[in-house]
């Protein structure tokens, strides 16, 4: 497991999270348009939209689409804040995508199913974020839903699509993880819609 170890300890005071379990936590700029391309080299992954959208939703930068509207958070990215924590059950890491005002936009989170390599190369320019406390309601995780799935992209009409792809297969380590982290975030974990 690569993934977490990499971005465990970048921050030199991690914050404490309610359990007790030290949470690391670092930032990587990027762009929405970067993130989606990078999106389907991930393979298996827990995705977490945002409980609601913005009353008057951005648009799309030019160029993209989605196929659907719980992917254009992803789309509006320019921030992600990765998370990493050892707790009682292993090692959990997680990223928050923020938009330019820092509003949280979707969280992902890295399964055993996940491919590690694409996930240390997303995180690559990570820094870690300074030791001043962080606004609690910036990182706070305001999904809608949990949904185990695949990212795809791909070429429209002279428009990248984003689309979620079904899992071929999940291992019963990766389902507990999803569950615990589902509920953690207090939604239910639900099927891939159809």
């Amino acid at each position: 497991m690569l993934g977490w170890l990499a971005h465990a300890f970048a921050s030199t005071r991690p914050a404490r999270d309610t359990a007790g379990c030290s949470i690391s936590r670092c930032s990587v700029p990027m762009t929405g348009p970067e993130l989606a391309s990078r999106l389907p080299m991930l393979g298996s992954v827990l995705y977490l939209p945002a409980r609601s959208p913005a009353p008057l939703d951005p648009p799309l930068p030019p160029g993209w689409l989605v196929a659907r509207r719980e992917l254009a958070g992803l789309l509006h990215t320019h921030e992600l804040v990765v998370a990493s924590m050892i707790g009682a059950d292993g090692p959990r890491e997680w990223i928050d995508c923020l938009d330019a005002s820092g509003h949280f936009c979707a969280r992902l989170h890295l399964l055993p199913d996940t491919d590690y390599l694409a996930w240390d190369a997303l995180l690559a320019q990570g820094r870690a974020l300074p030791a001043a406390p962080v606004q609690s309601g910036r990182l706070a995780c305001r999904a809608a839903r949990a949904e185990l799935l695949c990212f795809a992209t791909r070429r429209l009409g002279g428009l990248d699509l984003l689309e979620a792809t079904p899992l071929g297969h999940l291992s019963a380590v990766g389902c507990g993880i999803a569950r615990e982290a589902a509920r953690a975030a207090a939604v239910e974990l639900e099927p891939f819609p159809g």
